[in-house]
């Protein structure tokens, strides 16, 4: 699976929780707008290179694991 067939499918799951905001994802990271911070993810995601992409996709992990 390539990064934007990951991404449709990651956001997708998040989407689909109907998240209730404002949420903290972990401690220190409130968030206040799902879909700004899908697009901000999706694109830094997209845009890097091994290894700091890792770091994105640990982000959006974190989402699809999220439980309110």
């Amino acid at each position: 699976m390539n990064k934007e067939e990951y991404l449709i499918k990651a956001f997708k799951e998040i989407r689909d929780k109907n998240l209730t905001v404002p949420f903290e994802l972990v401690p220190g990271t409130t968030v206040t707008d799902i879909e700004k911070m899908l697009t901000s993810l999706g694109k830094s995601y997209l845009s890097t290179k091994s290894p700091i992409d890792k770091i994105f996709y640990e982000k959006i992990e974190e989402l699809r694991k999220f439980r309110q």
